[in-house]
């Protein structure tokens, strides 16, 4: 009966593992939900450093990269292995002197083996993407889906029909012109109001930007009139066309200069705290000194510190020193947002995110 009894008992076991392996053999399912939040999370914390690093890498003038995630294949295995053997010695009929013996094992392994390729940007890559201006078009996308106008025109765009926005070298600062900043504030306004028309695909070759021929509100039609009068636009007219260009004197048209992302990560890269060792040292160039609601209209700042920081949207350590943006400076980190879309906006291919994350589970 003991050797029944534990044979039987052996069995169980065995059986209770085997279901038990048996139901995490299916880890495809399962692993979506933590894959994807996991890999997200790491893309995006990875990708903002990236640009934190690029930033002071511009102040300490070294040359500036960006690497792309081409493809992440995230294989899993899981293998399990269950073996039962029993054997009994003693007399030709069964007594209390016979040896019974059991063996029985369970063994499983579970691997993980993530592939990631990396893509440097360059060439004509790096030129589409950094150096060459961002399309007006795709600026114009961004304000008719939603995207607050003065924010997207004041990162992006250098000038609207000749007026000008801030411009930021290594050694000067052009502060914006005020009406440049009155008239971004305008758009806003109206785009609140609901009277900012754009179309992207006119007819005549390009996208439009107006406003409603029906009567407007006494305030709006105030706002509509004080636009048009300071980009010197034709005030008989409702609807003008949107050309890339520095300045024009077509009545019908408002010419708009866009930034290219260097010139953008330029403008920010003076915020960066450097230490005055450094620059004093000429290791890294001096940054500029002026209002900070000229200089800085946006409030963003970069710190640096010997020690790294308890809480931060993002950090790096270069040179043996920590510089990192605070979790609490909202302004920063909507330029940190912004400049990532800024990348979306330089993309004129229209092709669909080539990012892949393939999960084979076995």
């Amino acid at each position: 009966m003991r050797a029944g009894t534990a044979l039987l008992l052996t069995l169980s076991l065995l059986t209770l593992s085997v279901l038990t392996l048996g139901g995490c053999a299916s880890i495809g399912p399962g692993s979506v939900k933590r894959d994807r939040f996991d890999y997200n999370l790491a893309l995006t914390e990875s990708w903002k450093r990236q640009v934190l690093l690029n930033l002071v890498k511009l102040r300490y003038v070294e040359p500036i990269s960006f690497v792309d995630v081409g493809q992440i294949v995230a294989a899993y295995t899981l293998e399990s292995d269950v073996g039962l053997g029993a054997t009994r010695t003693g007399y030709d009929r069964p007594t209390v002197m016979d040896n019974y013996s059991v063996n029985a094992n369970v063994s499983g392994k579970y691997t993980d083996k993530p592939t990631i390729t990396y893509s440097p940007m360059t060439g004509k890559a790096f030129l589409r993407g950094v150096m060459q201006p961002i399309p007006v078009q795709n600026i114009l996308q961004n304000i008719q889906s939603g995207v607050s106008a003065d924010v997207i025109l004041t990162m992006s765009a250098a000038s609207l029909n000749g007026l000008r926005n801030e411009g930021v070298s290594y050694a000067t600062l052009r502060p914006a012109d005020g009406r440049f900043l009155r008239a971004v504030a305008l758009l806003r306004s109206l785009q609140l109001a609901g009277v900012l028309r754009i179309h992207l695909h006119e007819k005549n070759g390009g996208p439009t930007l107006g406003f409603p021929k029906g009567q407007l509100a006494e305030d709006t039609a105030a706002q509509v009139a004080e636009l048009k009068a300071l980009l010197g636009l034709d005030p008989a007219r409702n609807s003008f066309r949107v050309v890339d260009g520095h300045s024009n004197d077509e009545p019908g048209e408002i010419a708009v200069n866009c930034y290219s992302i260097l010139q953008i990560l330029t403008s920010l890269a003076i915020r960066v705290d450097v230490p005055e060792e450094d620059i004093k040292a000429g290791r890294a160039t001096p940054g500029l000194q002026a209002e900070p609601g000229r200089l800085n209209p946006l409030g963003a700042r970069i710190r640096s510190g010997g020690e790294a920081p308890e809480r931060a949207f993002a950090s790096v350590r270069f040179r043996d020193r920590w510089f990192w943006v605070d979790d609490s400076d909202m302004s920063t980190k909507r330029l940190f947002s912004f400049i990532l879309m800024a990348f979306t906006l330089t993309d004129e291919t229209r092709h669909e995110s080539q990012v892949q994350l393939t999960v084979p589970a076995q």
